[in-house]
């Protein structure tokens, strides 16, 4: 199944956000410097294009299919292009980009090795960096959804490729010095405007649910809540895969 981004743009640039802390090692890991050249693949309403612009001195273009999320990243003042990744080559010539980045995206990619021998491709000489999450982390880690919504579990391990097959698809892309680091993508207080973010299914997963279930787990999730004292909070941690190409 997959989610239309276009109806849910206005709750996804709300409640969606990553802290500097994240995208200040972002930076760190694809070697982003001042006066680079930037692709953000997926980049949705440019929460991370823009997060980039005000910690280092980059040009981003920001790519995406959704015309909603774009419109919304157009107004933060990214340059944006609407194309669909997935089954077609880029709108870009070789030799384009110094650094690509792909936050939370290549679960929505149905041809993983087409788009990272994209990557590669307009790439000129330096990494390409995925934030995504392990099937370690969406089965034990997700603070939420594996407590109140378990039956997310199984969904996301299948939207989500495995680290270890990520790496061979960059491998064979042509990509070299492969690499990863768990990081910390966000500490989440469980409370009632958490709820309200839950219940406006802030998350794109909770869109891949039967309503009956995920009602039931907007109950358990009420319940919980209703019975602590004071705020609880939970930490949710992905994964930085990067590859270099090397001219």
């Amino acid at each position: 199944m997959k989610i239309d981004y276009s109806s849910i743009s206005g709750n996804y640039d709300k409640y969606r956000s990553y802290p500097h802390d994240l995208i200040k090692r972002i930076i760190q890991f694809g070697e982003i410097r001042a006066g680079t050249r930037v692709l953000d693949v997926g980049c949705g309403t440019g929460n991370v294009s823009s997060l980039l612009q005000q910690l280092v001195n980059i040009e981003v273009i920001g790519f995406d299919k959704s015309i909603s999320m774009l419109e919304t990243a157009a107004a933060k003042g990214l340059d944006v292009i609407c194309a669909d990744a997935d089954y077609v080559n880029m709108p870009f010539s070789e030799n384009s980009f110094d650094t690509v980045i792909a936050a939370y995206v290549i679960q929505h990619i149905d041809n993983l090795g087409l788009l990272l021998a994209e990557c590669h491709r307009i790439l000129r000489e330096g990494f390409l960096v995925l934030l995504t999450s392990s099937h370690k982390q969406i089965e034990s880690q997700h603070p939420v959804i594996s407590q109140f919504f378990p039956g997310t579990i199984e969904i996301e391990k299948a939207r989500f490729t495995d680290i270890l097959q990520i790496e061979k698809l960059l491998r064979a892309a042509g990509f070299t010095d492969i690499g990863r680091e768990e990081v910390r993508v966000e500490g989440i207080p469980i409370d009632r405007r958490y709820l309200a973010q839950v219940k406006n299914k802030y998350v794109s997963t909770y869109h891949l649910l039967p309503q009956s279930e995920f009602d039931e787990g907007v109950r358990r999730l009420e319940a919980f809540i209703a019975d602590r004292e004071g705020t609880e909070y939970r930490e949710w941690r992905g994964t930085l895969v990067r590859g270099r190409k090397a001219v």
